[in-house]
């Protein structure tokens, strides 16, 4: 967000309005303006901090974080890493799988997946499923916001 051209706009909108009143009240709101910039500032961040809150509640399983970036307001969208419960440990040696799936695959990401789970230490079906459970939990930063907005 662009504070600073905000802010200008609104003294420019408002420096407007005071030409309609006359040169006598263009030298006491000019005065006023620079006394307020930082009020009008302030204020401005305030409201970035409350649409950061708004749009963080609606998002589920993100936070929205606010950080100054050479004196603006950015906000950003990263996963929230207390939103979910860790995942569960996995099923001990023995323990029954409660379902089963079957899955086609092309022939070579059978290949890798084999390979991966050699180079684990795991068998194939160890590590498919806790490549499935962790991607079940994961928070993907691909799915972060980053944008800036004018005000």
């Amino acid at each position: 967000m662009q504070l600073t051209q905000a802010a200008h706009r609104l003294e420019t909108a408002v420096e407007a309005q005071l030409r309609l009143g006359g040169p006598e009240l263009v030298a006491i709101g000019s005065e006023l303006l620079e006394v307020l910039r930082p009020a009008v500032r302030q204020t401005l961040l305030e409201v970035a901090e409350m649409a950061a809150q708004e749009i963080g509640g609606q998002l589920v399983g993100q936070r929205v974080e606010i950080r100054l970036v050479e004196g603006d307001p950015e906000l950003t969208v990263r996963p929230d890493e207390t939103a979910f419960p860790p995942p569960p440990p996995p099923p001990l040696p023995g323990e029954g799988m409660e379902a089963r799936i079957t899955l086609r695959i092309p022939g070579y990401l059978k290949d890798l997946i084999a390979e991966a789970a050699e180079g684990a230490g795991d068998s194939v079906n160890s590590f498919v499923v806790d490549a499935l459970r962790n991607k079940a939990y994961e928070k993907s930063s691909r799915n972060s916001v980053r944008k800036t907005i004018d005000l």
